[in-house]
């Protein structure tokens, strides 16, 4: 009996990991890192970068292999002689959406006027550290959702000219800096 509702259980274990899996789209995404270590007061954040080609789980909204993001990151750190940093990685489809994230991070480190924290943040520019794309493989071709190479490459345009542009803030941060309104929704 035991056996038996060990292997049902099993089985929709394994049904229902298969129905949570979603299709791929590979989607120009912005995203940024973040670098802090229990040994230094010391806080990395990248610039916000515009990676062309990332890929999205469509079902979960979320990146695939985020893990390897991060580490591109650590090894960064690694290599520059700051070891033992845990990094982490934030993405948004949309400018609006990383600007917000962005904001948020440097407020959870920076504080308020009336409690400020002790943590100096220092930012690292795009020609120290770029983000590269994680290419996929063993995927089945079934679950890669891809979009038009038409509408892809219009909107990989419309980024790199806005990055140009400096309509992103050179990637950077401003306090006082508010989301470009003329920005279209990214889908």
């Amino acid at each position: 009996m035991r056996k038996k509702l060990f292997a049902l259980s099993l089985l929709v274990l394994i049904l229902h990991s298969m129905a949570a899996s979603g299709k791929l789209r590979c989607t120009p995404i912005y995203l940024f890192g973040t670098s802090a270590s229990f040994n230094d007061s010391i806080v990395y954040f990248t610039e916000i970068q515009i990676l062309d080609s990332a890929w999205i789980d469509e079902k979960s909204n979320f990146l695939v292999n985020r893990a390897e993001y991060s580490n591109q990151l650590r090894e960064h750190f690694n290599a520059t002689g700051h070891p033992n940093r845990t990094c982490l990685v934030s993405f948004a489809t949309s400018e609006k959406q990383i600007l917000k994230k962005y904001a948020k991070m440097r407020k959870q480190f920076k504080g308020t006027d009336k409690k400020p924290k002790n943590y100096a943040i220092r930012e690292i520019d795009d020609e120290e550290f770029h983000f590269q794309a994680i290419k996929l493989f063993n995927i089945d071709e079934s679950e890669i959702v891809m979009e038009s190479s038409k509408k892809k490459s219009k909107r990989t345009e419309k980024s790199k000219e806005k990055k140009a542009k400096g309509k992103l803030s050179e990637g950077r941060y401003t306090e006082d800096s508010a989301p470009s309104p003329t920005m279209p929704p990214r889908h």
